[in-house]
């Protein structure tokens, strides 16, 4: 039976740490938003979406994925700034949704109508 030396095993061990800090890290950074609204304009041909923020979200944070017209709303970028929480609304086109206006979707998100717990 071979030995596995000293450095070998650590560089091993090294390799599993790191591996793991980057699943763990992909995975926080891009997760389900849970959502404040959701409504759709017809005659603007918009979707505004409420979220919660505390001082960076953006629009370009979401990702629309709709799959058998099921919508689920992804936040990419989690909000890291430290200013109170608050409920802001983020408008965008169908075009930028991939949406139809003419579909029946279900939205798969969770819904929260308190802010302050959504942001937990």
């Amino acid at each position: 039976m071979k030995k596995i030396n000293k450095n070998s095993a650590a560089l091993f061990a090294g390799a599993v740490i790191f591996m793991l800090m980057l699943f763990g890290f992909n995975n926080q950074q891009s997760r389900t938003e849970k959502l404040l609204g959701f409504s759709f304009n017809y005659d603007k041909k918009e979707v505004t979406i409420q979220v919660v923020s505390t001082g960076c979200t953006m629009k370009a944070d979401f990702q629309f994925k709709v799959s058998n017209n099921i919508i689920t709303i992804i936040r990419k970028k989690r909000d890291e700034c430290k200013r109170m929480p608050e409920m802001i609304s983020l408008t965008y086109t169908l075009a930028e949704t991939g949406l139809k206006a003419d579909k029946e979707y279900t939205v798969k998100n969770k819904f929260m109508a308190n802010f302050n717990m959504a942001y937990f």
